[in-house]
């Protein structure tokens, strides 16, 4: 299923335009946003046993060698033209060691559901720096809908911040909004990493733009990550319950995840990709609820409803 799944990809790199491509992207974005609202979940577990940076290095590095045999699959065009390839390279230092290491401290400080939440405030960040970098202006309607989904995400927000100020030990609101405040730069760095890479994949495709990123990310996570305490490591590794979660983060999540990302962004632009990160917390929340146990309320289900219908509306102003 995977290799078919990065065959089909490396066939749609040159497709054009059309209510096919668009309705490929659509689809590609939502099994996307299931596979990232689940990874809250597994992080989550990961933390029980080693650090946020260490949890970000293993898993590029099982998401640059899926990708590289997914290369050899799709056998894509890999040539990057010199003047590229600073482009390239910032947005995946910006999308992948700035973000991850924000995202996963974060969850240091707050619940899985939560965390989802708040990184649902990617599109209108999104589209504030896309109006910026490309002069665009949004119609008013569209701004509506991203709006509408910032609503249903400011009401789950209000239930999660509710929730961990009562249930934490200690100064519970102060360890939220550490948390937030991490989660909020986190997103912001997704946005960056949204905007740089709308060049990048309009020249070169998914596929091989996220092979060159997630492997010079890994890199840069090697030189920042402490490789002291072998021992541990070799410990650690050999726990079923973390090369199970690693796996399903490096490969479904990194590798597969951010090639279908990149192949929507090809196609719908960023404000509408962006506009589908509100669906993560819809998944994050429901994950979080049935693997960790963590508490969903009726607020935070009528926030995903009306997330889910600002995502609608982005969309298909778009399409219009």
């Amino acid at each position: 299923m995977i290799r078919a799944m990065y065959a089909a990809i490396g066939e749609m790199r040159d497709m054009p335009s059309n209510p096919g491509s668009r309705a490929a992207s659509v689809m590609a974005l939502v099994f996307t946003t299931v596979l990232w609202g689940l990874s809250f979940v597994s992080t989550k577990v990961l933390l029980r046993h080693m650090a946020p940076v260490q949890i970000a290095l293993l898993r590029h590095a099982v998401a640059s060698i899926a990708t590289w045999i997914a290369v050899a699959i799709a056998r894509p065009p890999i040539r990057v033209s010199r003047r590229d390839i600073p482009t390239m390279l910032t947005a995946a230092i910006v999308g992948i060691p700035i973000y991850y290491y924000f995202e996963n401290t974060g969850l240091l400080h707050l619940s899985a559901g939560t965390a989802s939440i708040i990184i649902a405030s990617t599109p209108a960040m999104t589209a504030a720096v896309e109006t910026i970098f490309y002069r665009k202006r949004l119609p008013a309607a569209e701004w509506a809908g991203i709006l509408v989904s910032a609503a249903g995400v400011a009401l789950v927000v209000q239930s999660g911040a509710a929730q961990a100020a009562a249930t934490a030990a200690g100064d519970g609101r102060a360890e939220f909004l550490l948390g937030a405040a991490l989660l909020l730069a986190a997103a912001f760095a997704w946005s960056l990493y949204t905007i740089f890479n709308r060049p990048n994949v309009a020249t070169y495709g998914a596929l091989t733009t996220n092979a060159y990123q997630i492997t010079f990310a890994t890199v840069v996570l090697w030189i920042a990550t402490p490789h002291s305490g072998g021992a541990a490591w070799r410990e650690t590794l050999a726990n079923p319950e973390v090369l199970l979660n690693l796996g399903y983060l490096g490969i479904f999540c990194s590798a597969i995840g951010y090639s279908l990302y990149l192949f929507a962004l090809r196609s719908l632009g960023p404000t509408v990709v962006s506009a589908f990160i509100n669906l993560v917390p819809v998944f994050g929340v429901a994950g979080s609820a049935l693997m960790l146990g963590e508490r969903v309320t009726p607020v935070q289900l009528a926030g995903g409803a009306i997330v889910v219908l600002g995502i609608f509306a982005v969309e298909r102003m778009q399409g219009d």
